[in-house]
């Protein structure tokens, strides 16, 4: 499959596993949403890995997805963080730009895109403006302020994301599942330590439904994952984080879709803005 097209698919998958979490946030423990999200996506691997017999344990493959892991979980509790401090429509926007790291990344490595590739990237980081900087401009008025605790913590997040990407990526040379199952190991463990830490209150709201909702989610973010890096293995790294970081955009329609959640004009023209940008990179 085109590479592009599993940066695609990827995108389609991440806005997914963000919806799916989204539902539930505010009602059950982050913890207890990590631990679940988590724990399926490593299975997710595992079962890939040997289906398609890609599943190799690596020694230096296993340190840059054990540095990766502890990089995404990191930014996630960054981005927790920030949440306390700041509204999430500014808190959401600053990380976005984590999508910066491995496209400068792919840059450095001399894999600059062709002049039309180019035009596309620049086309669909305009459209993610046109999407996030509305949502910013709201949240500054509803606070009267951009807080700037918030904003710091959201660029930190951004970072460490972006790193996780690059590292993730370098360690997948020998075996793309193998490196991801081994990422999630962090993630696990910070979740049972402060679950074990805080039971039974952070695994209140854990029922049936809301478990296998949240298990759908974590084996779209495994799927997603694998086509992600498997993508970054065959293609530009720098060109698929720009695909892939549309995934909010695809959140927002299952929102409309599932939830009734209205788009503002500000969404339209992003949406518009991103599919031209979009069609200029894999035309």
């Amino acid at each position: 499959m085109n590479y592009l097209l599993l940066a695609i698919v990827s995108a389609v998958l991440y806005g997914v596993w963000k919806f799916g979490l989204g539902i539930y946030r505010g009602r059950i423990s982050v913890f207890g949403v990590l631990l679940v999200s988590a724990s399926t996506a490593g299975v997710v691997y595992v079962v890939a890995g040997l289906a398609d017999g890609d599943l190799v344990f690596d020694g230096a493959d296993i340190a840059r997805g054990l540095v990766g892991g502890l990089m995404n979980c990191t930014g996630t509790l960054l981005v927790l963080k920030a949440y306390e401090r700041g509204k999430m429509g500014v808190v959401t926007g600053v990380a976005a730009t984590s999508v910066l790291v491995p496209l400068v990344y792919s840059l450095l490595l001399g894999e600059e895109p062709s002049a039309q590739r180019a035009i596309g990237v620049l086309v669909i980081l305009a459209g993610l403006g046109v999407f996030y900087v509305p949502h910013m401009r709201v949240a500054e008025i509803a606070t009267g302020s951009n807080s700037r605790q918030a904003i710091v913590l959201a660029l930190a997040a951004a970072l460490f994301w972006g790193l996780a990407i690059v590292v993730i990526d370098n360690g997948s040379r020998v075996s793309v599942t193998g490196t991801l199952a081994v990422s999630q190991v962090p993630q696990v463990i910070v979740a049972l330590s402060v679950l074990l830490w805080t039971a039974p209150r952070s695994l209140s709201g854990l029922t049936g439904r809301s478990v296998a909702i949240l298990v759908g989610a974590g084996l779209s973010v495994g799927l997603a994952n694998i086509a992600f890096y498997t993508a970054a293995q065959e293609g530009n790294i720098g060109l698929v984080s720009v695909l892939a970081s549309l995934s909010p955009m695809v959140t927002a329609l299952l929102a409309f879709a599932v939830l009734k959640e209205r788009l503002s004009k500000s969404d339209v023209a992003a949406l518009a803005i991103v599919l031209v940008g979009v069609a200029l990179i894999v035309g």
